[in-house]
């Protein structure tokens, strides 16, 4: 356990320099004897005194304290400004900077249906007719055409800036554990020389091409998509609706490189190499396949940990020890946070050790419990049975959920109600895909033909846990939004839990409770929670359609009657503050969008599905909910949203130009039941014409508007109803009738 104490001391030294950091008690500027003076003099007491064990062990746990708090201290959240840092110059979202960034990609692109999102190591900066010697790591969102590889040098030009800070998302946090501090928005690119990277990485990274390309050549989608995400690591390119789906039946997990992944490639290496080198030399060729995996897949904190791990088990084999989880756990962890102590902060790294955590505390009393309970009520073989069954599935689930059950709701607001049912149907059919698609990249490099033979066995068991995850994602309350309250309760739930394990841990402390106290505390507390999140976050089956007015643009929110959320921004005004004002008007619950409409919509709302304008066609149907539709208007102008009888066009600022296309091209099926005129500011308004063909039964018609005088006429005759021009104004409808309600708006500045 000693490791243990270690890892510990040295992680809470991170997270004391975080404190003081955010304090301005410590800075960039601060000289390392400021730990490295203590540390010493640690030293020089542990060493006189080393006769007193409680002493020198004190003194070498402040040792690791101090050295955890220098190494946070050499590697903070925040870019240390010089005259060489690239970010440095970083504008930002409201005054960014117009500069060109010359330096060699220096990860594996990130692919998006229209946008390529490239690491580039920057070693030029020039910005106007000044160019700079920088360092530093710039994320590049480039066009997806011209393509580019891993080791190329590009120059890139566009906005520099820091990355932005949203309310449910800090996007300059998660770059920063990765070694990003800066943007590149709306960025042109220009191919200078290729491979210009090591040999090692360039064989690497083209080697994980290859095999993407193999996946997506031997599996349909979206098989393919998910065999990549499971294997390489490569999760961009599966379908949002899908990954939706597994994100509501909390198996998010299974696609995704973790534990599960290395532990099937340690297991079958070792099974397979062991019969040709023997048992004692085995472990070490298991060791560097793992770490030459994890490298492949791209060294993400749960696969770093998961890697570690791995390599600490062979290793132990090979000494003949026997490899306690408790050591091999926090030694992963030590070592994580020794090459990067920002992974402390990681919510992969924290759900991914949590989960293994979990597993380690949790699982053998709840197998104990099971078969306890079968033994009374079976034979003793179906007894094993039974449990042989349930152990790989449910009784794994519920002791990594144990643990993780509260960082989900803290971070995502979210609680899935089926995950338990979901994971027991999906777990068993991993290993399959795992070995299988393992196999088939193995063999495809090789000769494509078996590669693709092979991959039948993965694509028929990606196929069925694709079904399962779809058909229990539309279960109603398959998963709820937890809001505050959730938040709060999660917090509870977590310091209730570590201090169960410490009752569990040391037994004089249980003492000091009533027979099973902790047990029926714990099952009131969660049903209570369970139940407070249930109903403060069932969807009141009506759709929501809320006009946010801005400075000079307007949005659309749409909340569908199952809870889901679309936000439809034209383009005019400033998006940042647009989006900031929607996450102002769902404070009471959890800011979380499921579409995003608008240029640049992704970088608003990070994990949204996003459509550009510009690269969505004209006739684009997406359906939001079960009986939800937006239809990209045939005039490229606007979206025609639909539910049972009501009709509405968003967002409300179309042009002139599209109007008449419209006129030209008519809808389907008119007549629009609400229509919502463009505000002051926005340059547009609906033209008689329009009104006339539309013919809405009801029109919004915001105050201090100028309009043509045809058009006030038009809408006066009509009796349109008059709003503020800044209030935001909600339009409620079961799909035969509609409510519709003003509040002061926020949108003006």
């Amino acid at each position: 356990m000693t490791l243990v104490y270690l890892a510990v001391a040295w992680c809470a030294g991170i997270w004391l320099a975080h404190q003081l950091w955010g304090l301005a008690v410590i800075g960039c500027g601060t000289s390392g004897w400021l730990f490295a003076a203590p540390a010493l003099a640690a030293a020089a007491i542990a060493a006189l005194l080393r006769q007193r064990a409680q002493v020198r062990w004190a003194a070498v746990l402040l040792i690791l304290l101090l050295l955890g708090g220098w190494r946070y201290q050499q590697h903070p959240f925040a870019a240390c400004a010089s005259a060489t840092t690239l970010a440095s110059y970083n504008g930002s979202a409201e005054t960014p900077v117009r500069a060109s960034v010359e330096g060699v990609i220096a990860g594996y692109p990130d692919v998006r249906d229209t946008r390529t999102f490239y690491r580039l190591r920057a070693d030029t900066l020039t910005i106007g007719a000044r160019t700079i010697p920088v360092q530093g790591d710039v994320l590049v969102q480039a066009p997806r055409f011209p393509a580019y590889a891993f080791g190329d040098r590009i120059r890139a030009s566009g906005q520099l800036e820091t990355p932005p800070t949203f309310d449910d998302f800090d996007y300059a946090a998660y770059l920063s554990m990765r070694g990003v501090h800066s943007l590149l928005r709306r960025a042109r690119t220009e191919l200078i020389a290729q491979d210009q990277s090591r040999s090692f990485w360039t064989i690497l990274y083209g080697l994980r091409a290859r095999g993407a390309e193999l996946l997506n050549r031997a599996l349909p989608e979206p098989a393919a998509a998910l065999a990549n995400g499971m294997l390489l690591g490569i999760e961009s390119g599966i379908p949002d609706d899908v990954g939706e789906a597994f994100q509501a039946t909390g198996t998010s997990h299974v696609i995704v490189i973790s534990g599960s992944n290395i532990a099937l490639l340690t297991g079958v290496l070792m099974g397979l190499l062991a019969r040709v080198l023997g048992k004692a030399r085995a472990p070490y060729p298991v060791a560097v396949a793992v770490i030459f995996y994890v490298l492949l897949v791209g060294a993400d904190p749960p696969a770093l940990r998961a890697g570690i791990m791995g390599v600490l088990y062979v290793i132990a084999i090979a000494l003949g020890r026997a490899s306690t989880a408790y050591v091999s756990l926090c030694a992963s962890a030590l070592i994580m946070c020794l090459l990067n102590p920002l992974a402390l902060w990681d919510i992969g790294f924290q759900l991914s050790f949590s989960a293994t955590l979990g597993l380690i505390l949790f699982t053998p009393p709840i197998q104990a419990r099971f078969e306890r309970f079968f033994a009374r009520h079976l034979s003793e073989d179906r007894s094993w049975q039974v449990m042989g069954v349930l152990n790989d599935a449910l009784i794994v689930t519920l002791a990594a959920q144990v643990p993780t059950l509260p960082l989900l709701v803290y971070y995502f607001g979210r609680l899935s109600l089926v995950s338990l049912v979901a994971n027991f149907l999906i777990l068993p059919a991993q290993p399959p895909i795992m070995i299988g698609g393992m196999a088939a990249l193995v063999v495809g490099l090789i000769w494509e033909v078996l590669g693709r033979i092979a991959a039948l066995i993965p694509w028929f068991f990606l196929t069925y846990t694709t079904a399962v995850v779809s058909a229990l994602a539309t279960v109603p309350l398959a998963s709820v939004e937890t809001g505050a309250v959730g938040r709060l309760l999660a917090v509870l739930y977590g310091v209730g839990l570590a201090i169960a394990m410490a009752f569990r841990r040391f037994p004089r402390l249980r003492a000091l409770l009533p027979p099973h106290a902790g047990r029926w505390l714990a099952a009131a507390a969660g049903s209570a929670w369970l139940m407070l999140m249930a109903i403060n976050q069932i969807p009141d089956g009506r759709l929501h359609v809320t006009f946010i007015p801005g400075e000079d643009g307007e949005v659309v929110l749409i909340t569908t009657p199952g809870g889901r959320r679309a936000w439809v921004w034209d383009g005019r005004g400033d998006g940042a503050a647009l989006a900031t004002v929607t996450r102002a008007e769902l404070s009471a619950g959890r800011p979380e969008m499921s579409l995003a409409v608008g240029p640049d919509a992704g970088d608003l709302w990070p994990g949204a599905r996003a459509l550009e304008p510009e690269h969505t066609p004209p006739g684009t149907v997406v359906r939001l909910d079960g009986t939800v539709e937006l239809t990209r208007l045939a005039a490229g102008d606007g979206w025609l949203l639909r539910y049972g009888r009501f009709r509405t066009l968003v967002p409300a600022t179309i042009r002139p130009e599209a109007q008449a296309e419209l006129l030209r091209a008519p809808l389907e099926d008119p007549p629009i039941t609400l229509l919502k005129a463009p505000g002051a500011g926005t340059g547009v308004w609906p033209t008689g014409e329009f009104l006339a063909a539309l013919a809405p039964q009801v029109i919004l018609w915001p105050d201090d508007t100028t309009y043509p005088p045809n058009v006030a006429a038009w809408l006066s005759q009509r009796r349109a109803t008059a709003i503020s021009s800044d209030s935001v104004v909600e339009v409620t409808s079961d799909g035969e009738r509609m409510w519709l309600q003003q509040r002061s708006g926020m949108g003006k500045r």
